[in-house]
């Protein structure tokens, strides 16, 4: 009897391994679909608590800028031409207005020479007049608010022989 009730020990360890794994496995098979929308609800939850945090947190470090504008009016346009280039070149309007945005401080320190404007004329072709966007160049702490005329008139002017 004794050899018998190894032999069935041996066995019933066998069987109780594979039940143990099949309990497992039911475990995590078990109402799968359920137990993946759980998974996927908790984690929202956690990334939207984590980004209103990290907002906030943000916000408590971060200082309160404000931007001012300041308008340049009367800045001449200049014509940027080939050097290869014979022909000359005439806007019309001569100036553009300019608003500039940037901080109160930074905005009183801006000369009017610091702010370029200009229209690129080195693809002109033949064409007697045409018209071409108006280009602002400002110092890099500085934004264009906005500008008025935004195109200009170009004339090609043409010496008359006699």
């Amino acid at each position: 009897m004794g050899g018998h009730t190894e032999h069935s020990a041996d066995g019933g360890g066998a069987k109780g391994g594979v039940e143990i794994a099949m309990a497992l496995r039911d475990y995590i098979v078990n109402q799968f679909w359920w137990k993946l929308l759980s998974l996927l609800l908790a984690a929202l939850g956690w990334l939207t608590i984590n980004t209103m945090l990290q907002k906030e947190e943000s916000l408590q470090t971060s200082p309160v800028v404000t931007s001012s504008t300041r308008s340049f009016a009367m800045v001449p346009i200049t014509l940027l031409t080939s050097s290869f280039s014979s022909n000359r070149f005439r806007t019309y309007p001569e100036t553009v207005s300019v608003d500039i945005g940037g901080t109160a401080g930074d905005l009183q320190k801006l000369q009017p020479g610091q702010i370029q404007a200009f229209v690129n004329v080195t693809d002109a072709g033949e064409e007697k007049q045409f018209r071409k966007p108006i280009q602002i160049q400002v110092p890099r702490d500085f934004t264009i608010v906005s500008m008025t005329p935004t195109n200009a008139s170009v004339e090609r002017i043409t010496s008359s022989t006699k």
